[in-house]
């Protein structure tokens, strides 16, 4: 059966409502009113009847459709947020997530080439870029001296306009002295490497870890603070074995599939 896509609610008088027609609540002694509601929210994404990145109703109308108080129903949508099925946008509302991207973890590829974002435009948004004097964490990954001049690199990188990742990268600012004008054009790390002479570089190591969005991570990437995430601690070196870049960075545990 072919997927049914809910009309956004500017394109219907019924402002997306229909889909919630129909819900009969069992009695609460069974299951508590609002996990009924998010069950049925869920099993609406999990068939495709909510379609990845489509809005649902406001609060306000979808309360009365299913005739809760407000309380209830948005205790139901804080736990999709939490898991990740939902993602509130302020001022905007409240949207379901795109399906999971791709990433594939290779040695001396641009970000761009490593990411499928499932035919999802693929943006990058630059927060900073500052030179600073490297603190202990900065000059144990990098192999400096503490106070050695670093690039200090935070960006946001965008799927269908979705936040899906917000990193910061650490670089030795004495092998990068035009770091900050190569950079600009294209906002590509890979063209600086190259502008500066490094042509070939490897991931000298990965970790991956879960945890929980902080409520500054979870104000970037479109979160309810405390969902799910990966924490990603990376390190490249070029062909010399000299360390050139340490990324460490947040991506929602439902936003990407990584593949090594």
């Amino acid at each position: 059966m072919n997927d049914v896509k809910i009309p956004a609610p500017h394109e219907r008088g019924d402002h997306g409502l229909s889909a919630f027609g129909g819900l009969i609540f069992r009695p609460r002694s069974d299951t508590p009113i609002w996990q009924q509601i998010y069950d049925h929210i869920f099993g609406l994404i999990e068939s495709g009847l909510l379609q990845p990145g489509s809005q649902l109703p406001g609060e306000n109308h979808l309360a009365e459709k299913l005739a809760v108080t407000r309380i209830t129903l948005r205790r139901a949508l804080q736990q999709l947020q939490r898991e990740g099925h939902l993602t509130a946008r302020k001022g905007v509302g409240i949207f379901v997530r795109n399906l999971p991207a791709t990433f594939t973890v290779r040695d001396g590829r641009r970000f761009l080439d490593n990411f499928e974002a499932r035919g999802q435009e693929i943006g990058t948004r630059t927060l900073l870029i500052v030179r600073e004097p490297a603190g202990p964490a900065e000059a144990l990954q990098l192999r400096l001296a503490p106070g050695t001049e670093i690039v200090r690199l935070c960006r946001i990188r965008t799927s269908g306009k979705q936040p899906v990742y917000v990193n910061t990268k650490v670089f030795p600012a004495r092998i990068f002295p035009n770091f900050e004008q190569i950079y600009d054009p294209g906002q590509s790390v890979t063209d600086v490497f190259r502008a500066h002479g490094v042509d070939n570089y490897r991931r000298l190591e990965t970790r991956i870890s879960g945890g929980f969005a902080s409520p500054d991570e979870a104000e970037i990437l479109w979160l309810t603070p405390g969902t799910p995430v990966f924490r990603i601690n990376a390190v490249n070196e070029d062909s010399n074995g000299v360390p050139i870049e340490w990324t460490h960075g947040c991506w929602p545990l439902t936003s990407v599939e990584f593949v090594f």
